[in-house]
This record gives structure tokens, sequence and C-alpha cells, in this order.
């Protein structure tokens, strides 16, 4: 693992597989997820046929809390900096995110078409002011977000939810990540009938976002939308399907 500087920030990174392949990078979701998300659920098996980058967004996982900076202008400038760090500043690139990281990989191909040859976008949770940030502004006090992560994560270790706790009020009271999102305009539609990387969509059919993902499935030009039987939470409950719909879909020419 390597610590990357980023504007005020500092984020923690993983390369795996060899330079010299197709890239790659895959993008967490927000509050509770992390590059080792990725890890066992796609990124060890990707990495035989691409150089793989993950990281941990500011805030999460290994990198610190910053005060400020989870704005999508400031998101997609950690990317760059990430993949530049990895040796990827120029070409084009495999972008994976998943929730709130498949918000940032679809603003990132929206404003840099040319460095994504292939989108792929699980569960993105769009509209964010339908999605996201109510249950965000709704924690306005430790005895809420308490309740927030309680709900959330009944079944981790102990440990790990004292931890997940410090975190998270760092995010929610020490940080400007609430106040950020909800000051993101919406994407428009068309905006999106412009994207041009091929896309792939994986929504949960159980999943609130379902919708969203039909949606882009008809504003996307090259987009293929594909359901799976699980939530939200595609990568932790649906990993295997997941790889045999993502591995094959990047292996595809362009």
């Amino acid at each position: 693992m390597q610590m990357i500087p980023v504007s005020d920030a500092t984020l923690s990174s993983l390369a795996l597989g060899r330079q010299g392949r197709p890239s790659a990078v895959l993008i967490h979701g927000l509050l509770f997820g992390n590059m080792a998300t990725w890890y066992t659920s796609l990124a060890a098996q990707l990495a035989e046929t691409h150089h793989v980058v993950l990281y941990d967004q500011r805030g999460h996982g290994d990198s610190p809390v910053a005060a400020t900076g989870y704005d999508f202008r400031t998101q997609i400038e950690d990317l760059q900096t990430v993949l530049s760090h990895h040796g990827m500043a120029d070409g084009p690139v495999d972008v994976v995110g998943h929730s709130m990281g498949a918000v940032i990989a679809l603003q990132f191909a929206l404003r840099h078409p040319e460095r994504v040859r292939r989108l792929v976008l699980v569960d993105a949770p769009l509209p964010l002011g339908r999605h996201v940030l109510p249950e965000l502004l709704a924690v306005d006090r430790p005895d809420v977000l308490a309740g927030y992560i309680g709900e959330r994560q009944q079944k981790a270790a102990e440990r790990r939810l004292r931890r997940i706790h410090r975190r998270l009020e760092g995010l929610f009271f020490q940080s400007t990540l609430v106040a950020d999102l909800a000051a993101e305009p919406e994407i428009s539609d068309e905006a999106m009938s412009r994207l041009i990387p091929a896309t792939l969509l994986v929504y949960g059919r159980g999943s609130e976002c379902v919708e969203t993902g039909r949606r882009l499935g008809r504003l996307l030009p090259e987009a293929r939308l594909e359901l799976l039987d699980c939530g939200h939470y595609v990568v932790e409950e649906a990993p295997a399907e997941l790889r045999r719909l993502v591995i094959p879909f990047l292996a595809e020419a362009v």
C-alpha cells in the first residue's frame, strides 16, 4: 500500500497486476466503502489481465479525514493524481465504480471522455437529491449518527465498529462532505445523453436505485443494463455474478 499526497489530503492506494497491460481503476462507495471492498470481489481476478488501481477516497479506509474536498471537482482531481502516481497519466483507462464511486466515475467520464475506454457503473444512486442527500442531511447530531451506524453495521465486530464510528464522526461533523455534496448540481439528461464510452450498468433488483439503472439505460448512448438478484450493495452481495459481467465486458475491444 502507498500513501499519495493530493490537495489538502493523503490517499491510501494499491496497484495490482503488471504495468503495460490495459489499465483499470476501481472506485468504492460512500461512508462504509473502502478499497478493500473491491479486492476479493473483482480486483484480484481483474489483475490477471489488467493493471488495476485501488484507492481509499479521502476520509475512507486508511485515508485520513480531510476537512474539505468532497465536491466532485476535487474528487476527480484526486482520481487523476492517483492515476498519474501509478503511471496512468495519459491514455484511456477502464473505470469501475460502485454507489457514490459510480457517480464519481460517471462525472470523470463526462468531463474527460478521452480518458475513459470503458465504464462500469454499479448501482449508481442518482439523483443524489433522492437517493443520498436525505440520509446524509438527517445525521445532524452524534446520537443520530450512532443510530445510523447501528442500523447498517449490526454484524460488524466491536473494534471495527468503533473505528467506523470515529471516522464517520470526522466526516459528518469535522468536514464539508455533506455540504459539498448538497451543493453539487444534478447531472442533466442532456449531459448523460452525450456520454461517449461504452457503459455497463449493473443494478440490484432489490435496490432502491434500480429505476435509476433503467433510466440510465435509456439515456446513455452505449449502455447495457444488467440486473442481479441482490440489493444496493452489489459488490458484497453478488461478487461472483458481478465478476461474470464485468471481466468479459472489459475484455471486449473498443
